[in-house]
């Protein structure tokens, strides 16, 4: 019976198109607003095969009948407070083993639609495959998720999306900062995994600065690496609008809602 289970997993994640399991780690209700914006577009996604795995070690909270009326599947699973985010990260993670990727979706951020379907081209087209692509370009947003001020070069720090490969060896560590780095520094050093990485190259998300991220150890002010968003062209100067655009069309639509029970909830995937 179990390595039927084993055979079942391996033949689901060879599904075309790929599972992409996406992970949004809350400490609910905190940044309730951020965490409606990340949602949305979530659910803005092009790539069809998809599910979001919200991990929440704060108050009860669900995924409403709203997200489900989307067409679109996802749970919530509650953890005890306070948990890591390299915890919630593994037990999110663990909750879809049939996934073919797992993405970060942080509630702090907000993805164009082809961000999903973008990064697994970056990484499919690579030979071998990518199994670790990192997400460290982004488009900087203070303030208001859509007042996109300029956008920001990284180097392999965030995990934007890890194939079922990594997170089959590999564990995210126990730290509430620069987890994803830790998990890139063991990839690299993998026999098998350490040449398969790679840097998503497309700005594809706005990340918003706000108190809890513009604190030591992250950066100094909310203006650290920020580049002018006209460097980037055309498509770039474009992007406000476009986030507006995706915003506007779930404008006070609740996603993530309280609950006193808590725990999963699921739907299609």
């Amino acid at each position: 019976q179990e390595l039927g289970s084993v055979v079942a997993m391996a033949s689901s994640r060879e599904r075309e198109p790929a599972l992409v399991n996406c992970l949004m780690l809350v400490r609910w209700p905190q940044r309730r607003e951020m965490v409606q914006a990340a949602v949305a577009s979530f659910v803005a996604q092009d790539h069809p095969n998809r599910t979001l795995t919200v991990v929440n070690d704060g108050a009860p909270c669900a995924l409403s009948a709203a997200f489900f009326g989307c067409g679109v599947g996802g749970r919530v699973l509650q953890m005890p407070s306070p948990a890591t985010l390299g915890e919630k990260r593994n037990a999110g993670v663990a909750a879809v083993p049939e996934a073919a990727y797992s993405a970060s979706f942080d509630d702090d951020d907000v993805s164009l639609p082809e961000r999903l379907s973008a990064n697994l081209r970056a990484m499919r087209s690579r030979r071998p495959p990518a199994a670790f692509l990192s997400a460290s370009r982004k488009y900087i947003a203070i303030g208001a998720i859509d007042n996109i001020v300029g956008f920001e070069l990284g180097r392999c720090y965030g995990a934007g999306m890890v194939a079922a490969d990594v997170t089959d060896a590999l564990r995210w560590p126990s730290q509430d900062c620069f987890e994803d780095h830790s998990l890139y520094e063991a990839v690299v050093s993998h026999a098998e995994l350490g040449s398969r990485v790679a840097e998503a190259d497309e700005l594809l998300y706005v990340h918003r600065r706000h108190a809890s991220n513009v604190t030591a150890p992250h950066r100094k002010d909310m203006w650290q690496g920020v580049l002018p968003l006209q460097l980037a062209g055309p498509s770039a100067t474009a992007a406000p609008e476009r986030v507006r655009a995706m915003l506007q069309r779930h404008a006070g639509v609740a996603f993530l809602v309280d609950s006193e029970a808590g725990g999963e909830s699921t739907g299609a995937t």
